[in-house]
C-alpha cells in the first residue's frame, strides 16, 4: 500500500440499528480519555454521525466516502490519520454498499481498501446459538473481510451471555465485549436520523456515563491490540494531491483570517501582487451544519478564506464575501425565526443583486427559493432567490448516490461534465413557472438513463439537493475560485 497506514479498527454491524453510532463513539471517547489522540471516521456520506465522533475525541471526523472521494479516499486518509489512531465507523450493514454494485463503498470494501480490521456489532437481544450462524455467515462471506471480532449488543441477561459465548466458542470468534440492555444509552433520532450532536446539550457527564459503559463492558485493551496488527510505515509520495493538502490531524480551523496553506496555488507561491485570498462565506448554525470536514479544507487550501455566518443570529452577511455557501441541515425546525430574520435576507439579496456566486445544497437549496411548507401545513417565505417552493413531506422524497451531469456552464463547471453527490430529504420543490424549468442545475443519471432533472443554474446562483465532497472533486472549487478571479 503506497502510504503509510496507522493503528486502525472499523466498528461495522450486520445491519442498521444494532447500536454502531453509540458503541464506535463510546469507543472513540474512551480511548481519547485514555490519552491516545483518536482520528474519527465514518464510512459513507453521513453528516451527524461525526458530529458525535467530533465531540468525543476533540477531533473533526471524516467520512470515508468512495462514491464521492474517489482516488482521493486512501490519500486523505492517510494524510489526516497521520500520527493518530484512527476508528471507524461503518454504515447500514458491513457488506451494503452502493446499489447494484456488490458492495461497492460499504464498510467491508473500505476494511479491503484500508486494510482495516473489522469488529462487528451484532444485536444479540433476541438470539443464542443463532447468534454463531450469522457471524459465521458474515466472517466466512468475504475472505478478504478480516473481522478481528464482536460486541454482542443488548444482551438481556447473564444466562443468555452465557448460551452467547458457548456458541460463539464453536467458531472460535472472540468476544471483544458484551452490553447488558440495561446499559443502552441511545441517542435521540429524527427524519433525517439521530440528532446532530450541536442541537443538544450534551454535558461531559453524557460522555462520562458513556465512557464508563464502555470500560465495563469492552475488552479496550484488546481493541488496541487489535488496531497495530496492520501498522504500516512508509514515506508519502513527494507530488500530493489537492485533496491530500489538508490538516493531517483533523484541527483545521476556519473563521475569517486568511490561512494560506503551503503549494496553495502557483500564483500565490509566485507572489504575484493580484493574487488575494478569496472569501468565501459558510452558512453554520443550528438550521445549516452539514458540511464535509474535508471539503472545507480543501477550499482552504485553494486559497478561500472561510468565514463562517448565521442565516438565524446574524443581522447581515459579514462584509468583503467573494461568494456564498449554503449547506444543508436542518432549516424546516427554524422557519420562522429564519423568515423573521428580515434584516439578513434582504443583506443576502443585496449580495445575489451584486452578481456574486452563491452556492446552495439541499436545505440550502430550499431557504435560497420563494417559500417552505412545514410539515404541519404552515409556509413561511424564504430569501426568494430561486423561484421554488419546498414542501415537507411526510415520507422520504430521495435517498442514495447520485451522478449528475451539469446541464449549462457556471462557476462550479462546464457544462456536461460529471458530479458525484448523494441526496437525502424529506422536503419536495415545484418551480413556480414553467420558464424556471428550464435552467436546472444537474440532469440526474444511473448509467445511460437519464431519472430526473435537479435544482436550479442561472446567473450567479447554483443549488440543488446533491451534497458534494468537494474533497474528491476539487476541479469544481478551482473552477469557483478561477470565475471569482476573473471577475475580479
Amino acid at each position: 500500500m503506497p502510504h503509510s497506514l496507522p493503528p486502525r479498527i472499523l466498528i461495522a454491524g450486520t445491519h442498521s440499528g444494532v447500536g454502531k453510532t453509540t458503541i464506535a463513539t463510546g469507543i472513540m471517547a474512551a480511548l481519547t480519555r485514555r490519552g491516545l489522540p483518536v482520528q474519527p471516521y465514518k464510512v459513507g456520506p453521513d453528516y451527524i454521525d461525526p458530529s458525535y465522533h467530533t465531540l468525543a475525541t476533540g477531533r473533526s471526523s471524516r467520512n470515508l466516502d468512495r462514491w464521492m472521494l474517489r482516488e482521493e479516499l486512501i490519500p486523505i486518509f492517510a494524510r489526516t490519520s497521520q500520527d493518530c489512531w484512527a476508528v471507524i465507523e461503518g454504515v447500514m450493514g458491513l457488506f451494503d454498499g452502493v446499489s447494484g454494485t456488490k458492495g461497492y463503498g460499504s464498510s467491508a470494501d473500505i476494511a479491503k481498501l484500508l486494510d482495516a480490521p473489522v469488529v462487528l456489532i451484532l444485536d444479540a437481544g433476541n438470539l443464542s446459538r443463532s447468534a454463531a450462524a450469522v457471524v459465521h455467515g458474515f466472517c466466512t462471506f468475504d475472505p478478504e473481510v478480516k473481522i478481528a471480532g464482536v460486541i454482542l449488543n443488548r444482551v438481556k441477561s447473564p444466562a443468555q451471555e452465557s448460551l452467547l459465548r458457548e456458541a460463539l466458542s464453536e467458531i472460535q470468534v472472540p468476544i471483544l465485549g458484551v452490553l447488558p440492555k440495561e446499559e443502552g444509552i441511545r441517542l435521540p433520532e429524527r427524519h433525517l436520523g439521530l440528532v446532530p450532536s450541536q442541537e443538544q446539550a450534551f454535558q461531559e457527564s453524557f460522555f462520562d456515563e458513556l465512557i464508563s459503559v464502555v470500560n465495563r463492558t469492552i475488552d479496550l485493551e484488546q481493541i488496541q491490540r487489535i488496531m497495530q496488527q496492520r501498522v504500516i510505515q512508509e514515506a508519502p509520495p513527494e507530488k500530493q494531491s489537492v485533496a491530500e493538502l489538508t490538516c493531517p490531524k483533523g484541527t483545521a480551523s476556519w473563521g475569517g483570517e486568511p490561512i494560506l496553506h503551503e503549494g496553495l496555488s502557483e500564483e500565490a507561491a509566485a507572489g504575484n501582487r493580484n493574487y488575494h485570498p478569496l472569501r468565501l462565506g459558510v452558512a453554520r448554525d443550528e438550521a445549516f451544519s452539514f458540511y464535509y470536514q474535508d471539503a472545507l479544507d480543501c477550499a482552504e487550501n485553494l486559497g478561500f478564506v472561510l468565514v463562517p455566518f448565521s442565516p438565524l443570529h446574524d443581522s447581515s452577511l459579514p462584509a468583503g464575501l467573494d461568494g456564498l455557501f449554503f449547506g444543508g441541515g436542518f432549516p424546516e425546525l427554524h422557519l420562522e425565526r429564519l423568515s423573521q430574520n428580515q434584516s439578513f435576507l434582504e443583506s443576502l439579496r443585496q449580495f445575489s443583486r451584486s452578481g456574486k456566486p452563491i452556492y446552495g445544497e439541499c436545505g440550502g437549496y430550499m431557504y435560497l427559493g420563494t417559500q417552505v411548507t412545514d410539515f404541519e401545513g404552515r409556509t413561511y417565505p424564504m430569501a426568494g432567490l430561486i423561484p421554488i417552493a419546498a414542501e415537507m413531506a411526510p415520507k422520504l422524497q430521495g435517498m442514495g448516490y447520485r451522478q449528475g451531469i451539469f446541464r449549462r456552464d457556471n462557476f462550479l463547471s462546464k457544462a456536461g461534465n460529471m458530479v458525484y453527490g448523494h441526496e437525502f430529504h424529506y422536503s419536495k420543490v415545484n418551480y413556480l413557472s414553467c420558464d424556471d424549468e428550464a435552467f436546472p442545475a444537474f440532469e440526474l443519471v444511473k448509467g445511460e438513463r437519464s431519472l430526473r432533472m435537479d435544482g436550479y443554474a442561472r446567473d450567479n446562483i447554483v443549488a440543488s439537493y446533491l451534497h458534494i465532497n468537494f474533497a474528491g472533486q476539487p476541479e469544481l472549487l478551482q473552477h469557483w475560485a478561477e470565475h471569482i478571479r476573473q471577475g475580479a
